[in-house]
């Protein structure tokens, strides 16, 4: 058994990182590799796999980063629903363009958020899509259109910039719960997680 596990562990150095940074538990790892390996015996059981995974870690170079956290204040979330996002390829026309489009919906007094990244520009809005395209022409400058989108914006210390894996145990928390992440921002200390509108509140109670 001990030889299968340290196998099926060197093969997999991603995964051994992730369990010594506490990022998946033992007892689940233990269950996966009952269940996909073949050279195991009917009577092996989840306990004794788990047994063997943990002598094997403590053959291990010790290795104590930062990245275990006890999330012990709730985090700070709220929620935008019914939101539409356009993109542009980034040059200096479709520059001008977006920010233009971002101060007419904010004169408005509708939601917005541009984020300029290296090759394309994204603007978020809750602003009437159809209304915005027409009267700006942007079929022809957009490369990428979605509606029916919502957010959660989580308030996070910027000092947890700092810990490893900060961001991975609030994007396994979702992947777990078979919610895709449309897009995903951080801005100082504030992540903005896009989700299709239907997985919405379930994103929202899963991160609560």
């Amino acid at each position: 058994m001990s030889k299968a596990i340290e196998t099926f562990l060197a093969q997999n150095p991603l995964l051994t990182k992730y369990v010594q940074m506490g990022l998946v538990k033992i007892t689940s790892l233990a269950r996966y590799i009952k269940d996909t390996n073949t050279s195991f015996d009917k009577d092996t059981t989840t306990a004794s796999i788990s047994m063997s995974i943990r002598r094997y870690f403590l053959t291990l170079p010790t290795d104590k980063p930062n990245s275990i956290i006890d999330f012990k204040t709730p985090l700070n979330l709220i929620v935008r629903s019914n939101l539409s996002e356009l993109i542009f390829v980034k040059d200096t026309k479709n520059r001008l363009l977006s920010r233009n489009i971002f101060q007419q919906i904010d004169d408005a007094k509708y939601f917005s958020c541009l984020v300029e990244g290296e090759k394309e520009i994204v603007l978020i809005t809750d602003f009437n899509l159809n209304e915005l395209l027409k009267k700006n022409n942007l079929k022809k400058h957009i490369s990428n259109k979605t509606s029916g989108l919502g957010f959660i914006s989580i308030d996070l210390p910027i000092s947890l910039r700092q810990v490893v894996g900060v961001y991975s145990r609030i994007t396994s928390a979702l992947a777990v719960a078979q919610i895709a992440i449309h897009s995903f921002h951080t801005l100082g200390g504030e992540i903005l997680i896009l989700v299709e509108n239907r997985d919405l509140l379930k994103a929202q109670e899963v991160l609560s």
